[in-house]
């Protein structure tokens, strides 16, 4: 498994998960003392800390609510189905047995297809039915004044106590798969710090190893675009050319590398290739940097962006001390 360090959660999604994680366990612990559970802080100043902690959540709700709208960040909680049994399955068994994930995190896509279901009717109806309840609760006589009439404060009670285990049996569970990552602290410190070691796919481990390969190479390797003007080079490029730092060739047309009698060919050849055909291997004179000529095999493909080709690019060896096959 191949993994990349990526910044994965900004520093208000930290301050917000954490300060939302300790007010959830303050209102339960002074909740369920207020209900008569245990005794814990002493029963008034469990009532008055629980309205404080109550209005703090209710402030945070409001930041967060503004924070994921101007950021987009509400996508992450979308629903969708899609792969939601093989989550599921590998929650239940895979886990067990060390099976790989079958989703991976992305800055776009942190939220796997459980967790985006779980979290969008935490945020859709849990939390707002313990919000609501629990103001109403608070401000019952208020709320009556106002024209709205309960058959009873129990009903409301009730809803709110429920809401309650709800989210202490949701906060059971994040816990435990909190740490089912390797190591089992790493999710936890990717929400305290932001990053996180997150799985590449194949595709993105070639993206990743082709530029350090091109850039190690003893071949030179070289990029043109469309008009012919050289956009990159490699070391070994440089050193075949005899130049000293990319920001001498960079930018400038591909015809310093020619004798002026040579580039119609090298213009043949961009044609050639932004035609969509390869060039395997061809032998072709060039000019370095200090005016001193030589020979170098050369291959040449099209590049592609977005479907289109964007220019050309290859390799050159240097074959000043072989012999041309005839």
């Amino acid at each position: 498994m191949y993994t990349r360090k990526v910044k994965l959660y900004s520093g208000f999604e930290r301050f917000w998960h954490w300060t939302q994680a300790l007010l959830i366990i303050f209102l339960a612990l002074s909740g369920f003392e207020v209900h008569g559970v245990y005794t814990l802080f002493g029963y008034e100043k469990a009532v008055i800390w629980h309205d404080y902690a109550a209005w703090a959540f209710l402030v945070l709700i409001v930041f967060a609510i503004f924070w994921h709208i101007t950021t987009g960040a509400w996508r992450q909680y979308i629903p969708t189905t899609r792969f939601i049994k093989a989550q599921l399955d590998y929650y239940l068994f895979g886990i067990f047995r060390n099976a790989p994930h079958p989703t991976r995190k992305t800055t776009l896509s942190k939220l796997n297809p459980l967790q985006r279901l779980t979290y969008f009717g935490l945020k859709v109806l849990v939390i707002p039915v313990q919000v609501i309840s629990g103001f109403l609760y608070l401000y019952y006589h208020q709320a009556e004044q106002a024209g709205l009439h309960f058959s009873s404060l129990s009903g409301i009670a009730l809803w709110h106590t429920f809401g309650a285990f709800l989210l202490v049996a949701f906060l059971f569970f994040h816990i435990y798969l909190a740490t089912t990552g390797t190591p089992w602290t790493s999710n936890i410190k990717a929400m305290i710090t932001g990053w996180e070691d997150v799985e590449l796919s194949m595709d993105e481990v070639k993206e990743e190893a082709y530029p350090n390969v091109v850039k190690a190479s003893e071949m030179g390797y070289y990029f043109l675009d469309r008009d012919g003007y050289i956009r990159d080079v490699n070391a070994a490029w440089l050193r075949i050319y005899g130049y000293t730092s990319a920001g001498e060739v960079v930018g400038r047309h591909s015809s310093i590398t020619r004798n002026p009698e040579d580039a119609p060919l090298l213009k043949d050849m961009l044609d050639q290739v932004l035609a969509g055909e390869k060039i395997e291997s061809r032998i072709v004179e060039r000019v370095g940097k200090d005016g001193q000529q030589g020979k170098h095999l050369l291959t040449a493909h099209p590049v592609y962006i977005s479907g289109e080709i964007a220019g050309m690019a290859g390799f050159i060896v240097d074959v000043k001390n072989k012999k041309e096959p005839v």
